[in-house]
């Protein structure tokens, strides 16, 4: 499993980010990307533009809790 890095742009506010998403392949990836950002973003789908590939970093097995989760 691989962490996929991507360029996005909400096209209403002309702001741009960064977000990644772990799956499988690139192709995953690229596919579950638009609606984890319009999710994240609080907007639909048709007001994200997904921009390039930025890097693709290995997963690793890591946890991390906040203090206030437990």
């Amino acid at each position: 499993m691989n962490r996929y890095l991507f360029q996005y742009e909400v096209l209403s506010l002309k702001k741009e980010g960064e977000f990644s998403v772990v799956a499988q392949s690139e192709e995953e990836a690229a596919s579950q990307i638009l609606e984890r950002v319009a999710d994240i973003e609080f907007t639909d789908e048709e007001d994200v533009k997904i921009g390039k590939l930025i890097k693709v970093i290995e997963a690793k097995d890591h946890y991390y809790e906040c203090e206030g989760c437990t």
